[in-house]
Parts: structure tokens; C-alpha cells; sequence
């Protein structure tokens, strides 16, 4: 196999070895993903549901399903209420009900006026509020779980221009940057459209990437966090591109996104790593010339998972070491992640890169409702093939060859 090499980039140093400490004693030989056996996400341990657009709900919901359709009325109701206060218990209750049970007759009723009010939510907002309407947005489009185009347009263009509003709070661009991402994965089917999406993504987090020479980007904590947002987006979206738009990307973006390791942010750290490790693999699965990491990239990924710097904290450092020892060994011993996820009589394997991302985005959003999407979808089938009948449609949709300019 061609090994792929870092052309048109100045050559760096490789890594040095990374120094050991007293933590190095943590037990983090294992990785994190083994022994996944119910709809929890798979970085439970490491807090990822404090991250933007994360499942947070709100405990004092009642999920009795005698009342669902009550109070799920009543929530529709109070997101047009003028009481900022009383918006956002709104859209708290209903990130509880859309994550927690499976509604979707209850929602394709109501569809319009829950769009309506959410594209309202998403105008009038907060910061709070801000944060909440995607979240809820992303949970909507789960429920249904159609492509639709144009429903998908409906909340495109509001959401990208928060994206891209440098005005905003990074926190309420995050959010949307994870909306829009999950929404054009369930619903887009435009490929054109699709491409042009991850080509603004990366406009957005690039500004992380290493300096002319060579050095780390000063950059924020909060746009950080959005940079890493962005990142997850793009990664989910390049998972559902046609055979030839996926190989643009990695042409493109296989020499850039590896500078995103070296971030001062272990999340973006952490998502860089595994955007790279799908990049890899889904160049394996069509077949392109860019196949295999080059040395430069594998000493960089054998440094992470061997860090332990002393500023960082003990789960930063163990799920670091973990997330890029798994990367690394896939490259040098072929391996994948492997684990299994019991939902009543079903089991869910996931045992590639792109199958994890797609858990993980889900678990991310849905929680500890995870399972319950699960079995009443019965989607153990649906899920593995996802990515699969995205691509296909799209391909049958396009109308003329994309040609991507250099």
C-alpha cells in the first residue's frame, strides 16, 4: 500500500518522547470504549455530557407516559411565551421528553408549530436559550429520522450564520455548530449542499491549526470549544459523503487536521485524533491512495498516548493516553474498536471508527435515552447501514460530476 506523505508542508521535528510522572500509575491500559454494554456514551466517565449540545435533563420532567402528550402541549405553548424564564423551562422539558421517549407520532402532529417555535427560540434568544434551541432542534430531527431536504433548509441558513456570527457567544455558535451537523446527517440530502457545509466547518475551526512556523495558535478556551464543535460536525458529515467528495476531503484536509493534535484543548486533541483515525479508515474503505499515516503523524500519535504532562488533570491525561494509544495501535496493528451495546433482546457491535462516531454523536445527544431510541426503533439493522443509504441516495441525486477545484 502507498504510504501517505505530507507534501507541500514544511517538515517539522518529529516529537520528542514524552517525559513520565507519578500519575503514569493511573490503569489506563485499557481503553475507555471496553465494556460498553448499555446506551450510555462511551466517555461517561470523563464528564462528556458537560460538553455544548450534551444531554443534560432536566430531572424534574415527569416521564409518566400518561401525561406525555400534556405536557409536551404545554411546552410547545411556553416557547412562545414573552417570559425569557419560562421559554427556557420550555425548551428544557422538552429536550427531557425528545431524549428520554420516543414520540414520533406525537411530534409528526405537531410538527409545523414545533418549528415554527424553535426557529422563533433560535432569533429571539438568550444565552441560555441560544445553547438549549439546537439541542432540542437535533433531539426533533431524531424523532422524525427522515431525510428531507427542505426541512433540513428550514434550519440551515439561521443556524450557520449563528455559526459564523463572531458576535455570539461561543457557546450558543457551538450548540448551533453541533445542530447543523446532526441535522444535515439525519435530514440533507443535497451533496452540493453537504460539501459547501463542511468547507464553512473548516473555515471555522482552521484557526486552530499550527502557525507558519509551526507553533500552536493562540486561541480562546470558549473558541476552542467551538473549533471543536465545528470539527465534530465536519468528521459526522464526511461519514456520509459519496465515494468521490469523501476523497476530495482527504486529499485536503489529511495534511491539516493532524495539527489540530497539538492544541493546548484536550477535546479538540481528543476529536482531532478520531476524525483522523475515520479519515484513515474510510480511505481504506474506497479504496483511495491516501491510506496509511506517515512517520511524522505516528510519532505524533505515539506521544499523545504516552503524555503526562504535570498541568494536566488525571482524566485528562488517562483519556488522552487512552483515546490515542487505541488510534495508534490501529495503525500498527490493524486493530478496531470493539465493543458491544445490549438494548433488550438486541446487540449493537460497533467494531469500526465510523460506527463509534456515529454512538458516540447519538449517545451525546440522547443520554441515558439512548437505549429506549434504540429498541423502539429497532434499529440495530437501520443504524449499521446508515451511512450506507446516505450515500447511496445522494449519489442518485446528483445531477452532474462535482468537480473540486485545487
Amino acid at each position: 500500500m502507498p504510504k501517505f506523505t505530507r507534501k507541500n508542508k514544511a517538515s517539522r521535528p518529529s516529537p520528542k518522547s514524552a517525559a513520565t510522572d507519578d500519575n503514569m500509575s493511573i490503569d489506563d491500559g485499557v481503553s475507555v470504549c471496553s465494556n460498553i454494554s448499555d446506551g450510555t456514551s462511551l466517555y461517561d466517565e470523563f464528564e462528556v455530557f458537560n460538553l455544548p449540545g450534551a444531554a443534560n435533563t432536566d430531572p424534574n420532567v415527569d416521564m409518566s407516559s400518561d401525561d406525555l402528550e400534556s405536557k409536551l402541549d404545554t411546552s410547545i405553548v411556553d416557547i412562545r411565551n414573552k417570559d425569557l424564564k419560562t421559554r427556557e423551562t420550555a425548551l428544557r422539558t422538552l429536550q427531557t421528553l425528545f431524549s428520554q421517549k420516543y414520540m414520533y407520532d406525537m411530534i409528526l402532529s405537531r410538527k409545523e408549530n414545533i418549528i415554527e417555535q424553535l426557529l422563533a427560540c433560535l432569533k429571539k434568544g438568550g444565552e441560555v436559550e441560544g445553547r438549549l434551541a439546537p439541542h432540542v432542534i437535533s433531539l426533533f430531527m431524531i424523532q422524525l429520522g427522515i431525510q428531507d431536504e427542505d426541512l433540513y433548509q428550514r434550519f440551515h441558513d439561521i443556524l450557520l450564520t449563528i455559526v459564523r456570527d463572531n458576535t455570539k457567544p461561543s457557546s450558543i455558535r457551538s450548540s448551533c455548530a453541533h445542530a447543523i451537523g446532526i441535522t444535515n446527517y439525519i435530514a440533507g440530502d443535497d451533496i452540493l449542499n453537504t460539501y459547501e457545509l463542511t468547507k464553512s466547518l473548516e473555515n471555522i475551526f482552521s484557526k486552530s491549526y499550527l502557525t507558519e512556523d509551526g507553533t500552536v495558535a493562540p486561541v480562546s478556551n470558549e473558541l476552542q470549544q467551538l473549533h471543536t464543535a465545528c470539527l465534530s460536525s465536519w468528521g459526522l458529515l464526511l461519514t456520509a459523503m459519496p465515494d468521490g467528495q469523501a476523497d476530495d476531503l482527504l486529499k485536503t484536509y489529511l495534511v491539516k487536521i493532524p495539527d489540530l493534535i497539538e492544541s493546548n484543548d484536550a477535546e479538540l486533541r481528543n476529536v482531532a485524533g478520531e476524525t483522523i483515525a475515520v479519515m484513515y479508515e474510510i480511505a481504506r474503505d474506497i479504496n483511495s491512495v491516501y491510506t496509511e499515516p506517515d512517520d511524522y503523524l505516528l510519532d505524533l500519535l505515539q506521544l499523545k498516548a504516552s503524555e503526562s504532562a504535570k498541568y494536566k488533570g488525571k482524566k485528562e491525561k488517562r483519556l488522552q493516553r487512552a483515546t490515542f494509544r487505541e488510534i495508534y495501535n490501529s495503525f500498527e496493528q490493524g486493530t478496531s474498536p470493539q465493543f458491544e451495546v445490549k438494548f433488550g433482546r438486541e446487540t449493537l457491535e460497533i467494531n469500526t471508527w465510523i460506527k463509534r462516531l456515529h454512538y458516540n454523536t447519538f449517545s451525546r445527544l440522547l443520554g441515558t435515552g439512548m437505549n429506549t431510541h434504540l429498541k423502539q426503533l429497532a434499529n440495530k439493522a437501520a443504524f449499521k447501514s446508515r451511512t450506507q443509504a446516505l450515500k447511496k441516495t445522494r449519489e442518485n441525486k446528483q445531477t452532474r460530476t462535482y468537480h473540486v477545484e485545487d
